[in-house]
């Protein structure tokens, strides 16, 4: 399983509150997915953060680092779990959790829970639910130039480009010919000549520049 797998439960993690009782509830009520409510007082453990469930943590009720402890528990497991965290403050230790990819949203004190539903509803679809903020935040600390393009990549023809790239895919010479509706010969002629453009001596040092260097192509028959 991964952490694109279909999200089939959401589980609440809190106080056993009339609060938290109410929005589970409302969440069974108004999502397409079952919901349950976990005592935040019980040992968490693999057997009660089920598989592909969204686990939704009352920031009130677990502190920081026990939120961080559930996030490893969920990366090392690798069990298509996300996380989002309600009921925090803005621009508190919490935030720093983003960096965790299965961290998917916040939801800071005094939003509504027919708020909390549209965002749940937009995470149940792939997305995520940040504010602009904390993601113009996360992108300027994390965002770095590429490595420069090397002038070899501008020499190369559309047909090389082509032909490196399914190289770099696994794909043997009679894979790319047939996919490309070309000879294996004129394959074999392309890889010769673009060994020499990019000063390699064998297919396995082709595709680790390709993978390097050649962004992602539409493969389309080229001319």
């Amino acid at each position: 399983m991964d952490i694109n797998s279909p999200i089939q439960r959401l589980l609440l993690i809190g106080q056993k509150n009339i609060q938290n009782s109410l929005l589970t509830g409302f969440l069974h009520q108004r999502l397409p997915i079952e919901c349950e409510m976990l005592d935040a007082a019980q040992e968490l453990n693999p057997e009660t953060l089920k598989a592909n469930s969204l686990i939704c943590i009352d920031g009130h009720s677990l502190r920081y680092e026990k939120c961080n402890e559930i996030l490893e528990v969920a990366h090392a497991r690798q069990a298509g779990q996300r996380v989002i965290i309600f009921n925090i403050d803005m621009n508190t230790s919490y935030e720093q959790l983003v960096q965790w990819p299965e961290m998917v949203g916040f939801f800071y004190k005094g939003t509504s829970q027919n708020h909390m539903v549209k965002g749940i509803l937009a995470i149940l679809k792939g997305e995520v639910w940040f504010s602009r903020k904390l993601l113009n935040s996360f992108i300027s600390r994390f965002r770095r130039a590429p490595a420069q393009t090397p002038p070899a990549l501008y020499n190369l023809t559309k047909r090389e480009k082509q032909i490196l790239q399914l190289s770099a895919t696994g794909a043997k010479n009679a894979d790319i010919a047939d996919h490309l509706n070309v000879s294996t010969h004129t394959v074999k002629t392309h890889m010769y000549n673009l060994f020499k453009k990019i000063n390699v001596s064998n297919r396995i040092q082709a595709i680790n520049w390709a993978k390097q260097h050649l962004p992602s192509l539409e493969l389309d028959h080229a001319e």
